[in-house]
């Protein structure tokens, strides 16, 4: 630990220091260019919302005849630069679907200015007059880049009243299981980030964090396939990044939300911030209830026969989910170059679970030999504190950058469980003493994160990127389990099942990217180093382990430019997925006496390699994006599933020898007239798995469209067309699925003032049909949730800076320059 500390500050002072020299000597620098060539460099914004626009088209073109001198596409960013260009007068166009193209008309490279700096091109939202009809132009719903595919909540209707769960599964190739967990190509392994950062929901599955995250609160979600070396290798199915809402604004600026839905749905967010001066205060509060009812039924067939030769399970019950959020913070502008900020972020709620399942067992020749009613009901109570003190460094060298951040974040949990399982005779009489369980759980998730990252570009060398990043991680977990006893009227603690699991992760890393082009040919090469010591310690049966491992990961970024605004790009990463806390834990789940679940303290991790190949092209406002990837890792971490003599069956988690995952994706995006867009996407994978006694392969595919009806300005409506095929993960395969879900906004008040329905599930087809195999067992089970739901919603915009904007906006027009 001291050694990669050590290490790590000292990259930090180094590249600290490095990087006020190459402030102060920069303007030397960058005139001592022989050839007389120069740079032309900017970024493009929305000239409303600020929000960076990636993939932008700018062109150079000569002043006296219009004809094209260079031409690029903004990064993630919003950046771009021209290279090699002559001194002269020019003008420059910036143009991107929905927006208004900008012209800046007086564009001049002197032999005394050879590196010129537009600062902020901000477009505006387009607007077209179809003579009765007026329709504003508008952003995607979701934007699919080579590296990344990213959805504005905003524009996304079909989201209304949700939570990032509805959200996320609009995103081509992603799938959301009844649980609510999430898969990307079949893979389920995704690291959740919230604005970049760790979530402070420590320890829950995807499902639990994305589903204590508000729609509302949402600004944009980014899935990145194949990150680079600065982003944690944690993750093998890619890094799913949560944008909150945040604005900076002047003035006062904020939106207030009510929604409610049918079955005792009801949630609402107010959103502000206050600018002035050096000063920037912003905060959220948002608050919901959410009610949703469930049932299901299974059929196990075992093929030892007996008495348990098969089990018919019918369930029934109902999903609680209630959660209040508060986020706060302060951006401090010390000047132009260094802003320090401070934010909190506290959630507190929980998960009301109640079941009823009807159990019976039958012989080998369909007759009953019992037949018993298990309930059961399960409280979760969370609460979750992250406390985050940024600061950010910005040169004088355009895209120059120093950030640093120290997290910490504190997640705890309790859970109370009770259980009442009534026996009956074969005659269907209840026996008298039903059997009374109680479960408690006391969990503790502590994690400090401290990490560096500096960026600088160099003239005539390339970028450089590197930093460091200290993630340390401790988790408590303490599980009693008690018995009541009829005899002496009193619960008695049940000393097999009692846990006290202890499990402390610490991730130390440094990493490195060097990043260049040459004329319409970029590339990046990666690389992080991790030290990892695991240790986990099971009280009560003193058993433990030890893990330290060191590992490197190399990531590659190739992107060629094409003619006609095409682009090809070849990308490679290792990753990793560590056992977490939840799947280590040997806690005993005892909520299906003939079904438990349990954690394997003695799982390793597993290992990607990931090679990705993409094309784009953009046909004037139409935009196709499409990928093959290719992915292998070994020792997969997969659940699974075998079955007692008793008739009992055992879930846990195992590492097979390996699994494969290949296959393409398309997307596109068109306005097919002026008021109604389309955005669609198909992906075609397979799945291979091998190891323990599974070898399987399958082959599935998921379709998605959405279908944006403009017949004004202030009127917009929706469909989302949902399709996931049959697919295989480890022992279970899943069937097809199939949903539609429709919406509709109206605005007033010249959109300060929204009006919004959303009807869920349309025609109520979305079902978890499923068939699991195992040595001696096979069963299949049907879970169909409340997915049917219309809700109605209404937002408030207050923004005191709209006047400021549009008077902004007119001096624009009417310059055709902005400030440089």
């Amino acid at each position: 630990m001291n050694f990669v500390s050590k290490i790590s500050f000292f990259f930090l002072i180094i590249f600290s220091l490095y990087a006020l020299s190459q402030d102060r000597n920069f303007n030397r620098q960058n005139f001592q260019n022989s050839n007389l060539r120069g740079t032309i460099s900017g970024q493009v914004i929305d000239a409303q919302t600020k929000q960076k626009i990636e993939y932008c088209n700018v062109v150079l073109l000569r002043f006296r005849d219009s004809s094209m001198v260079s031409g690029t596409i903004t990064d993630k960013e919003g950046k771009f630069k021209l290279e090699n260009v002559q001194p002269g007068f020019y003008k420059l166009r910036a143009s991107y679907i929905g927006y208004e193209t900008r012209t800046l008309d007086s564009v001049r490279l002197t032999p005394q200015r050879l590196n010129l700096d537009l600062g902020t091109i901000a477009l505006d939202e387009k607007t077209i007059d179809l003579s009765n009809v007026v329709v504003v132009g508008e952003k995607e719903v979701i934007i699919n880049n080579l590296d990344k595919k990213v959805i504005n909540v905003e524009k996304d209707l079909t989201t209304v009243g949700g939570t990032a769960v509805d959200v996320v599964q609009n995103i081509p190739s992603v799938t959301v299981d009844a649980d609510g967990n999430i898969s990307y190509r079949g893979n389920q392994n995704i690291r959740i980030l919230i604005d970049g950062k760790p979530s402070e929901l420590l320890g829950l599955g995807s499902g639990d964090v994305l589903s204590n995250i508000p729609a509302s609160q949402i600004e944009s979600v980014e899935l990145v396939t194949n990150p680079s070396a600065r982003y944690d290798p944690e993750g093998t199915g890619g890094i799913l990044n949560i944008i909150l809402k945040k604005k900076r604004d002047g003035g006062l600026n904020g939106n207030i939300s009510l929604t409610g839905g049918t079955g005792n749905k009801f949630n609402g967010s107010l959103n502000f911030n206050y600018r002035i001066s050096s000063l920037n205060f912003f905060a959220s509060i948002d608050s919901r209830a959410n009610n949703t009812d469930n049932n299901g039924n299974s059929i196990r067939e075992n093929l030892l026969g007996g008495n348990n030769a098969y089990l018919n399970q019918v369930s029934n019950g109902s999903l609680n989910h209630f959660g209040n959020n508060i986020s706060a913070g302060v951006d401090y502008i010390i000047d132009d170059f260094n802003t320090l900020t401070f934010s909190s972020r506290l959630r507190s709620g929980g998960f009301d679970n109640t079941s009823f399942v009807e159990n019976t067992t039958l012989n080998s020749n369909q007759i009953m030999t019992r037949y018993f009613q298990r309930e059961s009901d399960n409280d979760r109570r969370m609460n979750a504190l992250q406390n985050t003190l940024s600061y950010r460094r910005t040169f004088s060298n355009p895209g120059a950058e120093f950030t640093a951040d120290i997290i910490l974040g504190n997640f705890r949990m309790k859970r109370d469980e009770n259980f009442r399982q009534t026996n009956f005779d074969l005659n269907m009489n209840p026996l008298p003493n039903p059997l009374l369980q109680k479960g408690l759980s006391n969990n503790n998730n502590i994690q400090w994160t401290i990490q560096a990252n500096y960026i600088n570009p160099i003239i005539d060398f390339g970028r450089i990127e590197t930093g460091f990043k200290i993630s340390l991680r401790n988790f408590k977990s303490n599980n009693d389990y008690l018995n009541y006893n009829y005899n002496s009227n009193n619960w008695i603690a049940d000393l097999t099942r009692k846990t006290n699991f202890d499990f402390k992760e610490n991730i130390y890393a440094i990493y490195g990217i060097y990043s260049n082009n040459y004329e319409k040919f970029q590339y990046q090469v990666g690389i992080r180093a991790e030290q990892t010591n695991v240790s986990g310690y099971e009280k009560n049966t003193t058993v433990g382990f030890n893990k330290n491992y060191f590992s490197v990961y190399p990531t590659i970024h190739l992107v060629q430019g094409l003619p006609d605004f095409q682009e090809l790009q070849l990308s490679y990463s290792r990753r990793v997925e560590r056992p977490h806390n939840r799947i280590l834990n040997p806690y005993v789940d005892r909520s299906d006496s003939l079904n438990i679940s349990y954690g394997n303290p003695q799982l390793d991790p597993e290992y990607i390699n990931s090679l990705e190949f993409g094309y784009s092209k953009l046909f004037g406002r139409a935009a196709l994006t499409s990928s093959l990837f290719y992915r292998y890792t070994q020792n997969a971490i997969m659940n699974y599933t075998f079955i007692r003599p008793d008739g009992v069956t055992e879930t846990t988690w195992k590492n097979l020898a390996k699994r494969l995952s290949y296959g393409a994706e398309i997307t596109f995006s068109s306005p097919v007239f002026d008021w109604l867009r389309t955005n669609s996407s198909f992906t075609y994978f397979k799945n291979e798995f091998e190891g323990l006694d599974i070898s399987n392969s399958s082959n599935s595919w998921i379709g998605k469209l959405n279908v944006t009806y403009m017949p004004s300005r202030d009127f917009n409506f929706q469909v989302n067309l949902n399709y996931e095929g049959p697919n295989f993960m480890g022992q279970t395969k899943s069937k097809e699925q199939f949903s539609t879900d429709i919406a509709m906004k109206k605005d007033f008040l010249n959109g300060q003032l929204s009006v919004l329905f959303r009807l869920s599930d349309v025609f109520n087809t979305r079902k978890w049909e499923s068939e699991t195999y195992g040595t001696n067992f096979f069963t299949t089970s049907l879970r169909k949730m409340e997915s049917r739901v219309a809700y109605i919603g209404i937002t408030y915009r207050l923004d005191t800076s709209s006047q400021t904007r549009e008077r902004e906006r007119r001096q624009r027009e009417d310059t055709g320059m902005d400030e440089f």
